[in-house]
């Protein structure tokens, strides 16, 4: 099972449907294996029912870039999550 203390920082990566981020998902958590979880996306990032795929690793930026690329699912941005003092902070990630 995925593990991640919730102490430290992690990364998101929010997609631009809910499905999109499931169907990832799926193949990711077969294809490598406990580098992924499927999480709620923060309503501060985008409001309603959506999902985006949690990693603590920033070079798995570019293998999720890859991998989405390969399915035709995109990615409408990656987050960089602090949390201190009980309280997340949210930093959006830029690609260059």
């Amino acid at each position: 099972m995925y593990k991640v203390n919730s102490d430290k920082t992690y990364y998101i990566a929010v997609y631009e449907s809910r499905n999109h981020a499931l169907q990832m998902y799926q193949y990711l958590k077969n294809a490598h294996k406990g580098k992924f979880l499927i999480i709620s996306t923060p309503c501060r990032i985008k409001a309603g029912c959506s999902y985006s795929i949690k990693f603590t690793s920033e070079e798995d930026i570019d293998l999720l870039i890859q991998e989405s690329e390969k399915f035709n699912k995109k990615i409408s941005g990656f987050y960089l999550i602090e949390k201190a003092n009980g309280r997340s902070n949210y930093k959006k990630v830029v690609i260059t």
